[in-house]
């Protein structure tokens, strides 16, 4: 005989399961069976509240009260259904059960309540304390054409629900008992016959559940425990060999998604995160850390992008948008469904930042509206005074030579822009410096002071070089140093006032050679200082044009300074001078 102990633990569980799995079905029966009934009679009234409404329309148009009841009356025993008509405040206007003027107002009732939302049609399931019944309450809002709103109301009573219930119940019950005594006598001899190998198996699945996926039972039986120790055996194998997968493919999206400079983010069906990486936190501004098992709507706060998530999610394949630069950058978004075999499925939603290219493309741009504009000028004079010699000029003893002085003087200036933009570009598209090789600043800038010198003298101007201390040699290419500094005096000669004076100092201090040309000429307003190093920006066009300029002079001193390695500094005061300070490192053992 069993014990009570092994009969409490095994045989009741079977007795209290069948119990439990005979009244789920039967409450899930039941609440499928009232739910269809229900849904199956608020569709039928819906649909017939458009048909009564055809009917009483012209009655509640007209406002004749007396026929909009009689009407009722004549309609609610044809169609079985009680009819209620109500006006906009809630006042019954005519009902087919009771007498409208002893009803109290209908406005709150919940079916009118429902039917004042979008839909315009509510329903609800009560009791009725004018008719005495339960009922089901289906209302339409309907409008007449000079803008006033009514509520038709048709209700269906719930007895016939009640009572096939109640023989459903019933029935179930009868069934219920019959399970549970088939039940009890199946399970006192299936308790004797396996006890043993199912609290083996018991504990082995115990084992199973808490993880420990090495274990293996052998229970030597056959039959259906013989078959059950297999299988789960087999599945612990199979198991083991899940959880390994898992874990090194876990792994593996860990490192993926880390290393991908955009930001990836990926949703259930209900739009609960379940993974974002580190950059789409960073991009679309959350935590990426905390937003796992939160809602995306309450993580993500950028209208774009919910937007599109929603209609993705409505029946959309995927969509791809840019973000404007209201969250400090530029993005490309998708948004895209996956799932497949009917399953819910969820979205995907990958940021990219496109931010640096928009910026390239905004500068491209620029610098050909640059470019065309500072071709034009001098093309338009050269064209101008050709014309000019063409038509009879060029014979002038006056005018012939200074129009050839002129046009000479824009070719030059052609000339010098081409050269500077062709410099630019090998500057910009070498990421390494050409023949490299150890460089004396010193010499190098007295060489390039040497050959503007004739410039600064035509204008009076004193132009010094002052060595403080020893200054090491850097590693770097001779011609590209000796442009800079060269275009360093150069500008300095040309926006200072005649009989001004030119400093250029050179000094080493920090594992850094600095090159610094101070002058005393018309200095650079505070706004146009951040702008100066811009290709083709001009704190004044028209004299820079003047004196030949091409407004990349420093520009190209700004990427001499950061291919070596370095920068390029200015501080200025209108009508008191500029400085500008260039800085180069030194190779460790020079420093």
């Amino acid at each position: 005989m069993l014990n009570s102990r092994f009969f409490l633990r095994l045989f009741l569980p079977y007795l209290l399961l069948v119990c439990a799995a005979t009244a789920a079905m039967g409450i899930y029966g039941g609440v499928r069976l009232r739910a269809g009934y229900l849904q199956g009679h608020r569709d039928a009234l819906s649909r017939e509240t458009l048909l009564v409404w055809d009917l009483l329309r012209p009655d509640v148009e007209s406002g004749n009260v007396s026929d909009l009841q009689r009407q009722v009356h004549e309609l609610s025993p044809r169609l079985e259904r009680r009819i209620t008509v109500i006006a906009e405040d809630g006042v019954v206007l005519a009902d087919s059960d009771a007498d409208p003027a002893h009803m109290e107002n209908h406005r709150m009732r919940p079916e009118v309540l429902d039917a004042l939302g979008p839909s315009t049609l509510g329903s609800s399931a009560r009791h009725s304390a004018t008719v005495d019944n339960d009922l089901l309450y289906v209302a339409r809002r309907l409008r007449t054409p000079d803008g006033h709103t009514f509520f038709l109301r048709l209700s269906s009573a719930l007895v016939p629900l009640d009572h096939e219930l109640h023989l459903l119940y019933g029935a179930m019950a009868a069934v219920a008992l019959l399970a549970m005594g088939i039940a009890a006598v199946l399970g006192f001899f299936l308790a004797r016959r396996h006890a043993e190998p199912v609290r083996e198996l018991a504990n082995f699945a115990d084992d199973l559940a808490r993880g420990n996926l090495n274990r293996r039972i052998m229970i030597p039986t056959g039959g259906e425990i013989g078959m059950l120790t297999k299988s789960l055996n087999t599945m612990a194998e199979s198991l083991t060999g899940l959880v390994a997968q898992s874990t090194r493919d876990r792994a593996e999206l860990a490192a993926i998604l880390a290393s991908m400079s955009e930001g990836v983010i990926a949703t259930d069906g209900r739009q609960q995160i379940l993974l974002a990486n580190s950059n789409a936190g960073e991009l679309l501004s959350f935590d990426a850390r905390a937003a796992v098992g939160r809602p995306l709507w309450e993580v993500i706060r950028i209208e774009p992008v919910l937007k599109a998530t929603a209609e993705v999610e409505r029946g959309g394949d995927h969509r791809a948008f840019p973000v404007s630069p209201s969250i400090g950058r530029h993005l490309e978004v998708t948004v895209r469904r996956f799932g497949a075999n009917g399953s819910p499925g969820g979205l995907v939603i990958v940021a990219h930042d496109t931010t640096r290219s928009v910026r390239y493309d905004e500068l491209r741009k620029e610098f050909i509206a640059n470019v065309s504009h500072e071709l034009r000028t001098p093309l338009t004079v050269i064209k101008g005074f050709t014309e000019t010699l063409a038509d009879g000029a060029l014979a002038d003893p006056v005018r012939g030579p200074r129009f050839l002085a002129m046009i000479t003087k824009h070719l030059a200036q052609l000339t010098n822009l081409v050269a500077d933009l062709l410099e630019l570009s090998r500057l910009e598209g070498t990421p390494e410096l050409p023949r490299r090789v150890s460089v004396d600043v010193v010499a190098l800038a007295r060489k390039a002071i040497d050959l503007l010198m004739p410039a600064a003298q035509r204008k009076n101007q004193s132009l010094t070089v002052d060595v403080r201390g020893f200054v090491p040699r850097v590693l770097g290419n001779t011609d590209y140093l000796e442009r800079a500094v060269a275009n360093l005096v150069d500008n300095a000669i040309k926006y200072t006032q005649e009989g001004g004076a030119i400093a250029v100092g050179i000094s080493a201090a920090n594992g850094h050679v600095f090159v610094e040309v101070a002058d005393n000429g018309i200095g650079i307003p505070a706004d146009d200082i951040p702008r100066v190093f811009e290709r083709f920006y001009r704190v004044d066009r028209s004299r820079s044009r003047e004196m030949g300029g091409t407004g990349l002079g420093l520009s190209i001193v700004k990427h001499v300074a950061h291919v070596h390695g370095g920068g390029i500094d200015v501080a200025s005061t209108p009508g008191v001078g500029s400085r500008f300070r260039l800085r180069l490192p030194t190779p460790p053992h020079e420093g």
